[in-house]
């Protein structure tokens, strides 16, 4: 067997692994679904006091936010997700088992992101589905396809922002700050519940800086029909253009921190 079999098999016996621990929880699939269809509730009524020339009805507003909150959820599986079940691995002991395995520790750490990331897409899913069924969100049927790409090419965006995140939790042993500092910053400046054209002009140039602003554009335009600021293909371009040059970056700090740990011996400590 190749050794890239070998890994697509250790990676979705991960995924196995972590699919198992969360369907153990009985009540925690019922209870995701529950709190998905509070937070669409909430945000449903509170789009009723919104009367704005951005929104002409309260239904835009609506639209705009459930997909700003589905595509934040996406990014929240990468950032916090990812480095937080790094470190309960190193609390368990279990990651001494990666670490020591032929898969190693970097492998590990990126099919780690795995199952993380189907769940996101699984709870936006869900989300825009109750929206629509329940609330009325009026979905743009012939490019709603189209999401799927653009998932997956979001998610490779997002991944390397994790990656960065799990090294600093393999050197600190800690990182949740670090990870939520930088999810709520980029939900800020990226426009996932207000425009961004309402922001200060001395900090609106973040949106243009951070993948989650073209992964939320172009998420709106193809589930909704919302028009774009500029065009779908820089949108994509830019996706691709973060992916491309933050992999190669976020697996070197990962590698680098490896290295650091080796050398204090303090992998497996947490």
């Amino acid at each position: 067997m190749s050794s890239t079999r070998l890994n697509c098999a250790a990676a979705l016996a991960v995924v196995h692994r972590d699919l198992q621990v969360f369907l153990s929880y009985r009540l925690r699939l019922v209870s995701q679904v529950v709190s998905t269809l509070f937070g669409v509730t909430i945000f449903y009524y509170v789009s009723r006091l919104v009367s704005v020339r951005a929104f002409p009805t309260h239904n835009d507003y609506f639209a705009f936010v459930i997909i700003g909150l589905a595509t934040v959820e996406l990014l929240t599986s990468a950032v916090h997700t990812v480095p937080g079940t790094l470190r309960n691995e190193l609390v368990a002991g279990t990651f001494e088992r990666t670490v020591a395995s032929p898969y190693g520790p970097l492998g590990g750490i990126v099919a780690l992101s795995l199952f993380p990331m189907v769940l996101a897409v699984v709870t936006a899913t869900t989300m825009v589905a109750l929206a629509s069924v329940l609330f009325g969100l009026p979905l743009h049927w012939p490019t709603v396809p189209l999401i799927v790409p653009v998932a997956l090419l979001g998610m490779l965006a997002f991944l390397p922002l994790a990656l960065l995140v799990a090294a600093a939790v393999l050197i600190v042993k800690q990182a949740g700050n670090i990870a939520a500092f930088l999810i709520s910053g980029l939900a800020l400046a990226s426009g996932s519940m207000f425009p961004v054209a309402i922001l200060p002009a001395s900090v609106r140039w973040i949106s243009e800086v951070q993948p989650l602003t073209p992964a939320l554009e172009l998420a709106r335009h193809e589930l909704v029909g919302a028009a774009m600021s500029g065009s779908a293909w820089v949108a994509v371009a830019k996706l691709a253009g973060f992916a491309v040059v933050l992999i190669p970056l976020s697996i070197f700090a990962i590698s680098s921190a490896l290295k650091v740990c080796r050398h204090r011996g303090t992998l497996i400590e947490y």
